[in-house]
Formats: C-alpha cells, sequence, structure tokens
C-alpha cells in the first residue's frame, strides 16, 4: 500500500479536504501548493495527524525531481480550476493546465513514482446532445477543457507497468470545504438560499451536467491509491440532471418552497452539455454507494452559515485570478 502521498493543489477547494481524509486514514501527505488560498497551512496544526503533513510553497513549473523522492502516488490536482477563470488569460492557463501539468507528471515518472491520478473533467466534452461514455467523442469548449484534454492524454501516454496513469474525469464539484469555492452551480445556489436570495440561472436552464460530491472523491482516492489497478480511464458521476431540475431538487432537499426563487438570464445562455455515463466506473469500483445528496447538502448549507461564508476573491476563483493578472 501507498504510504506516502503528494497532492499537487492539495491547498485548494478538493485537496483541502483530501489532504484532511488521507491524513486521517494514516498516510503521510505533501502538499505543493502555491498557497494563494492558505487555509489548510494556516490551520495546520488544528488538523488531525498533522504531523505526517509537509507542505511544498511552489508553483508546478518549479517543479524539480527532488521534490518526488520518497513518493510512492502523486494525486495530480494542478490548474486554474473551471471554464470562466481560464479565459482571463489564455497563455497562463496553457502553461500550466497542459505545459506545466505534462513537465510535473514526467517528472514523477523519472523519479519513481509508482502511481499517478490525474485530476482531470468531464468538461472535456462540452457539447453533445447524447449520453457521453469515456470512448465518446470529446468536445471541448473552454481554453480549461482543451489544456486538461490535451495534457490527460499526453500524461496517459507515459504510463507503464512502473508508472500506473488514473485518470479522473470528475463531474461538477459540490460540498462543504474549508477552502470553500462559490463558482460551483450547487454551492452557489445553496449559498443565494442561505442569504435569501433567488437563484440565477444562466440560459433556460435545459442544460445537462452531472455531479458528484466532494466526499464521495475522496473516498475513490482511498479506494484506488489502496488498490492494484492498472492504468485507466473513467468518468467520475454520481448522477446528471438539467440545471432547472436541479434547483428544484436542492429546494426540496432543504425543504425551501421552489415557487419565487428561480430566475432566468436568457442573455448569458450556458452553451456547455453534457450528460455523462461511465462503462468503466463499476468495473473499476464494484458496489461503490454514493453518498447522500440531502445529507451533503444540509452540510453545505450548516458550513456556509457556521463559517460565515461570503463571495469574494477567494471563494469566487474568476474574481482571485482577475485580480492576480
Amino acid at each position: 500500500m501507498s504510504k506516502n502521498i503528494l497532492i499537487s493543489g492539495g491547498a485548494g477547494y478538493l485537496g483541502t479536504i483530501l489532504t484532511q481524509y488521507l491524513l486521517q486514514k494514516g498516510f503521510s501527505v505533501t502538499v505543493y501548493d502555491k498557497l494563494y488560498f492558505p487555509w489548510l497551512y494556516k490551520n495546520r496544526k488544528k488538523i488531525k495527524n498533522h504531523k505526517k503533513l509537509k507542505f511544498i510553497k511552489k508553483n508546478i513549473t518549479e517543479v524539480e525531481k527532488k521534490d518526488f523522492i520518497g513518493i510512492d502516488t502523486v494525486c495530480d490536482l494542478n490548474g486554474i480550476p473551471n471554464d470562466p477563470a481560464s479565459e482571463i488569460n489564455k497563455k497562463y492557463t496553457w502553461n500550466i493546465n497542459n505545459i506545466g501539468r505534462r513537465n510535473f507528471a514526467l517528472k514523477a515518472k523519472h523519479t519513481g513514482v509508482k502511481r499517478y491520478i490525474f485530476n482531470s473533467t468531464c468538461s472535456v466534452y462540452g457539447f453533445n446532445k447524447k449520453i457521453v461514455y469515456e470512448n465518446s467523442k470529446t468536445n471541448p469548449i473552454s481554453t480549461y477543457a482543451k489544456a486538461n484534454l490535451m495534457s490527460e492524454k499526453y500524461i496517459y501516454d507515459l504510463k507503464n507497468k512502473n508508472f500506473k496513469v488514473n485518470i479522473l474525469r470528475n463531474s461538477t464539484l459540490f460540498g462543504f470545504s474549508n477552502n470553500l469555492r462559490l463558482d460551483l452551480v450547487i454551492n452557489i445556489f445553496v449559498y443565494n438560499i442561505v442569504n435569501n436570495k433567488k437563484i440565477i440561472i444562466d440560459g433556460d436552464g435545459l442544460q445537462y451536467r452531472p455531479f458528484i460530491c466532494l466526499r464521495d472523491i475522496c473516498k475513490i482516492y482511498y479506494k484506488l491509491i489502496n488498490s492494484n489497478h492498472n492504468s485507466f480511464i473513467t468518468n467520475l458521476v454520481h448522477f446528471n440532471m438539467t440545471i432547472k431540475d436541479l434547483t428544484k431538487k436542492i429546494c426540496k432537499s432543504l425543504k425551501i418552497p421552489f415557487k419565487n426563487k428561480i430566475n432566468f438570464n436568457k442573455d448569458n445562455n450556458d452553451k456547455r452539455n453534457y450528460n455523462v455515463g461511465s462503462k468503466n466506473f463499476r468495473k473499476l469500483f464494484k458496489n461503490y454507494k454514493f453518498c447522500s445528496f440531502r445529507t451533503e447538502l444540509i452540510d453545505l448549507k450548516k458550513g456556509i452559515i457556521k463559517n460565515r461564508i461570503k463571495k469574494n476573491n477567494t471563494t469566487i476563483r474568476m474574481k482571485f485570478y482577475k485580480k492576480l493578472f
């Protein structure tokens, strides 16, 4: 079993909760991160098993082979994190999400890392009218999706018997993290409900999206790190739903009246539409039971209220990168 894990982007939205989860499971974790969002670092001594936690404060373009010495598994969560933020500075996005991630994986391989888990995205499917699977034609629209697809293809080709590569195409994430993002659809909808604001839907709300919660991602990473799986590409999806139906499901789960809560912004039409399935997931993770949607929503709502979460440069990544650039 792998014992020493390096998580690049380990102080981000997913990275913050994945780091804590793996530490609780007894792993030694090295967080490789520029620490633009420093909650994890600032609170490191409060975290369970924090003596097994180390930090490397670097941009991935600064990576060296020595950073991987003693590391068994790399969880690559690197990069500009979503479609809108990727368009602010396309050249920077390309350098990080494609070229930077390629070089990061190559150095990991040459240093003796045994497993490389690449955090990709279902955005690579872009716009598709039919249900898409791992072998479906990709159709990336944004710089974010194009860069991720180019990078995952290159890194997957690095695989061999000593360097296993696992490409995880995540659905749209949701759930509470101490480094919360409010630029994710379920998170911002719940935030708006908590603050008694209307939910704004871009377009007609008939566009499909796949979803999966943070807790499920952490559980899947844990199972994968402990497995003997060879290299593979898989979609990670719990459920698909149109954005309009999603708002109804959220209101029902939180026992909030749906009527008069929804507004449509027809002038800002969202062109992305993908309904995602997986032919590989059940083969790889047999009998996996997904977390309760309602339970995750309630935890998200409680986290937003308890931590007094606000819209700002930290919780809205596009605002942060606009300021950075």
